[in-house]
Parts: C-alpha cells; structure tokens; sequence
C-alpha cells in the first residue's frame, strides 16, 4: 500500500484533511463551509456531534461527520446523467480507497482509521439549471494524547 503525506500542512484540520483527501480522488476543489455560485463548484461542512472512543493507553478514537455539498449543472438530460456518473465515481472511489492505498498521513498524533459514505447522495434544491446535491460521510481516526 502507498502511504501519503500531504505536503506543506502542519496542524492540519480534519475539514482540511477531508477535503484534500476527497480532491485527490476525484481531482475537484472543495471550499470549506462555502459553495460558490455556478456549476461544478463544491463544499464540505461539519455536522454536529461526534463520538469518542477512550482506550486504555490513554488514546481515543473519534468519529466526526460532514456534509459533502456539490452543485451540478442539471439543465439537460445529459448533465443530470454527468452528474450522477460523477456521484457514483465518487463514492465508488471513497470506498475502494483504502484497498489499495494507506491513507494519508496526518499531524498531531492523529491516524485516520476509515473515512466513508454514510448515506447516498440526494438532490437538495433544484432550478431549471442547477441541482445541490448533498452526501454524507464519516471520518474515524485515532489520537494518541501527549505529555
């Protein structure tokens, strides 16, 4: 398996971390808490909650949730089939990541265990033009406290 290390981060947050990992799947840019106008353009946001795991090393493992966030062009037949192309792509990536790589390391004594598609994607809104779509995902890693 391939080990990655995103080059140039230092205390590096999961949003950050998360939406590396999912640009360097799929070779698209996503914004943090923010969706731009127009087509193609897309988001990441944090879900409330998460839940914690404490062993007795005194590490503990966490599992966060977010919210992928994609607007797509829907103004034909043809895009609406592109996009769902590229959701299924999407997913399809996240979930065979692991089987043939490492994930990419991160800072701070922290080592992702598993990030993963917790529900379909689904249309938020749509116009004549544009639909939002949005899929959740959770990402598990492991904190090793320090002295």
């Amino acid at each position: 398996m391939v080990q990655r290390k995103y080059v140039g981060q230092n205390d590096m947050t999961i949003s950050k971390y998360i939406s590396d990992f999912l640009s360097e799947v799929t070779d698209i840019t996503i914004e943090t808490n923010h969706v731009q106008d127009g087509s193609d353009k897309y988001g990441l946001f944090k879900s409330p909650g998460r839940t914690i795991r404490d062993f007795n090393d005194g590490s503990y493992e966490i599992t966060e949730n977010y919210q992928f966030v994609c607007k797509q062009n829907s103004a034909s037949e043809y895009d609406r089939t592109d996009s769902d192309e590229f959701l299924e792509t999407l997913t399809y990536a996240v979930d065979d990541f692991p089987y043939e790589n490492d994930y990419p390391a991160l800072d701070g004594g922290r080592t992702v265990k598993m990030i993963s598609l917790t529900g379909c994607p689904y249309p938020m809104e749509a116009d004549g033009k544009e639909t939002l779509y949005q899929m959740s995902l959770a990402i598990t890693y492991l904190r090793e406290r320090t002295d």
